[in-house]
């Protein structure tokens, strides 16, 4: 599903081997078609510019048309802290490419965000599918793995963090293949993301304490 990893200045480019529809939180993100590229750009621990001009700038440096890429912003150091895992089950393939950052996390507490902020920093996490999603199922996917962020951090921590307050989430699926209406918990496609959700997360934050 990923053609090419590069990385560019400090920045990581993932080229895929097809188009992909995507629903993503990133600040170029919403329901998005023909995307060719996941980016995962690196900003300084004091970014505090407009993030959109931000992305333009770096599409411009990196050659990619800005409606083919989604993008994320991180200030961990790249490639070190960029973790990629893949699973399959039979004909369905999930891809995960994940950057950790933990100087801002949070947790929930009694319907509460509790925070600690100690600068810039986040979670970011694109999940590739090979088969088609619908839009509902895009939006399962999307829930699905923020409930497994969630549950995974807090059973590494004592349950002292649930994520970062700057996270971002962005699924891709590509066109192999029978469309799945739901990638709720209780289907196939969905216990492989929360499976390979989980075991990305385990590999990058032994990275991140190491």
């Amino acid at each position: 599903m990923i053609r090419q990893v590069k990385v560019n200045n400090g920045d990581l480019v993932l080229a895929l081997n097809g188009t992909a529809v995507s629903l993503s939180s990133t600040v170029d993100g919403g329901l998005r078609h023909g995307i060719r590229y996941v980016i995962h750009h690196h900003v300084p621990s004091d970014f505090n510019t407009d993030p959109m001009l931000e992305v333009k700038k770096v599409h411009d440096k990196l050659m990619i048309k800005s409606n083919e890429a989604i993008t994320f912003l991180t200030a961990v150091e790249l490639p070190r802290s960029h973790v990629i895992h893949e699973e399959s089950s039979g004909e369905l393939r999930v891809t995960v490419s994940l950057t950790m950052g933990l100087s801002n996390p949070y947790r929930i507490k009694g319907g509460s965000v509790v925070s600690l902020w100690r600068g810039y920093s986040t979670i970011n996490i694109a999940v590739i599918i090979n088969a088609p999603l619908a839009s509902p199922a895009l939006v399962d996917a999307v829930s699905l793995i923020a409930e497994v962020k969630h549950e995974t951090l807090g059973e590494l921590t004592g349950g002292k963090i649930h994520g970062t307050t700057s996270d971002a989430v962005a699924v891709l699926s590509l066109n192999e293949g029978v469309v799945k209406p739901y990638a709720g918990p209780a289907t196939e496609v969905g216990e492989l993301i929360s499976h390979a959700v989980y075991n990305a997360l385990i590999k990058a934050y032994g990275n991140t304490i190491t």
